[in-house]
């Protein structure tokens, strides 16, 4: 195991420094150049959480939450007037060169700040990167059904316990690894809708809507526990993603549908599930509801504590109930109006 060393620096928007001055894009590149080939292996410009980018009015579009690539217009740091960075040096002598520099630009900045000392961070990046993967190996386990696999472990449906049901995601343009606090609390309550009701009685399968559908995976799950689904998502790219991953599946157009934006009101759901972020769920919530079957089921995820009241009196204002319950993973939230379709 190797260690690495980090340096922590508050940057602000501009910088002046030995006759030059720099934007915040412009000053990670001559520190690139300056100490690129003197130990210094990364720069980690800062990070804004997606619920603070919509609180400072920086994100107001629809967007789904679990992108593999972030589109290019969510450059949230750029707008900050001071970004935490973070420096990663491979030896201590190099970073205490690139400490000495920054030192220097502290005492000609007031609005630059190093937070000194230089942190050493044993990491084994490859010990990492193979465990990362070992655990996909042997699937990811989220109760209480689902077991969930890369597409390249062979013969999955071995490694499962009884009840367990076979999930294969390729990671992709599309939001849904399974490995997502939120992902995780949409699938645990989709099987528990599913123990909740049966097809109905002609033998027709029912439909559920899958809002924000990412890399489909929640699309997918719902497809192989029996609902015909329709997946909405305003990315092209997620689409063609979750499109491969519903196909690895085992599953069809005849079950499964993509669109761009929803179908017309007359298409109802037994069950819809959205995983995005509040203020998308709060401007889609009467059309939502509109589509959902009466007494149907409604799954909403992508959800903090503080998004909890709003999302909850909005929904039960349409749907004429209150929510079933309220589910924690981490830091996110889902909240559940089971299903009373019998």
């Amino acid at each position: 195991m190797s260690d690495h060393f980090e340096l922590i620096l508050r940057v602000p928007k501009r910088i002046r420094f030995r006759g030059q001055e720099w934007d915040r894009e412009g000053f990670f590149g001559h520190l690139w150049a300056e100490f690129g080939q003197k130990g210094l292996t990364g720069i980690h410009e800062g990070t804004v959480l997606s619920e603070d980018a919509e609180t400072q009015g920086l994100e107001t579009a629809s967007w789904t939450l679990d992108a593999g690539e972030a589109p290019i217009d969510r450059d949230w740091v750029s707008e900050q007037s001071e970004s935490l960075a973070t420096l990663f040096l491979d030896t201590s002598e190099h970073a205490e060169a690139v400490a000495a520099t920054l030192e220097e630009l502290k005492r000609h900045n007031q609005a630059f700040h190093f937070e000194g000392p230089i942190r050493r961070a044993p990491q084994d990046w490859n010990a990492t990167w193979k465990a990362a993967f070992l655990q996909l190996e042997n699937g990811l386990k989220i109760p209480p059904r689902w077991r969930v696999f890369p597409p390249w472990v062979e013969n999955p449906e071995k490694q499962v316990e009884p009840g367990e049901i076979v999930l294969k995601v390729n990671p992709g343009a599309g939001f849904g690894t399974g490995t997502h606090e939120t992902t995780q609390l949409c699938l645990k309550a989709i099987a528990l809708q599913r123990e909740s009701f049966r097809e109905r009685s002609n033998g027709q399968p029912g439909r559920a809507l899958d809002f924000g559908s990412g890399s489909g995976i929640l699309t997918a799950a719902l497809a192989r526990l029996g609902w015909n689904v329709d997946g909405v998502e305003i990315d092209p790219l997620a689409i063609d993603n979750a499109t491969e991953n519903v196909k690895i599946n085992g599953l069809g157009p005849d079950v499964v549908r993509f669109a761009l934006a929803l179908g017309p009101a007359e298409r109802s759901y037994e069950v819809i599930v959205a995983n995005i972020l509040r203020p998308v769920l709060v401007e889609f919530a009467e059309k939502l509801a509109a589509r959902l079957m009466k007494g149907g089921g409604v799954i909403l995820s992508g959800l903090i504590e503080r998004d909890i009241a709003q999302v909850s009196e909005v929904y039960s204002k349409c749907l004429g109930r209150n929510p079933s319950r309220v589910e924690s993973l981490g830091e996110w939230r889902s909240i559940v109006w089971d299903s009373l379709i019998s």
